[in-house]
């Protein structure tokens, strides 16, 4: 599968459902045996970290490393295990390896990023501060519900209408974060 935030396809949202945890459970003792020690930490993140949030059924982790690379043994042990592969893909200097159903639907998203990153800050953020303020998480969560029936059809366009609430609850989750580390 070509990875492309472009195209337009169906997506679909579903009611938070508490199996999401453990299926990171499985996955993060996966990449733990595929990356041991060069994962210096692997995160739950995305709408399924978060409890009562809406989200499209794909589990998002976070893989911390310290040097980007090009991970050639640890590729192949996830191209044997069905994960596809990409780069660059949610920012520069990151990895991305994506599992997919038989319907054809992600289910999984593997994020690659070196410590320190503002990409890696960027998921611990907004995961804590929507697990902080549930009433935050709810409100984005009806959004994303609200602009889903506008574009069921249109995954990009749904990525756009919701982008300047996600803009400020970033600035807002940023604000958060500095105030915890005074």
């Amino acid at each position: 599968m070509t990875l492309d935030k472009t195209i337009k396809r169906k997506y679909f949202l579903q009611n938070y459902d508490p199996n999401w945890g453990k299926k990171f459970d499985e996955i993060k003792l996966l990449l733990e045996s595929i990356f041991g020690s060069k994962a210096l930490k692997i995160e739950h993140v995305g709408s399924t970290s978060i409890t009562g949030m809406k989200a499209k059924p794909i589990i998002d982790v976070l893989v911390v490393v310290e040097k980007m690379e090009e991970f050639l043994e640890q590729r192949q042990k996830m191209f044997s295990l069905g994960y596809e592969w990409g780069e660059n893909y949610i920012a520069p200097n990151t990895q991305l390896f994506f599992k997919m159903a038989d319907d054809g639907s992600k289910t999984e998203n593997i994020h690659i990023c070196e410590s320190g990153e503002p990409k890696e800050k960027q998921f611990l953020v907004m995961r804590d501060f929507f697990r902080t303020f549930p009433e935050k998480a709810n409100e984005y969560s009806d959004l994303k519900e609200k602009n889903q029936a506008l574009h069921p059809d249109d995954y990009p366009a749904y990525r756009e209408a919701k982008a300047p609430f996600l803009q400020k609850m970033e600035q807002e989750a940023y604000e958060w974060n500095d105030t915890l580390n005074k």
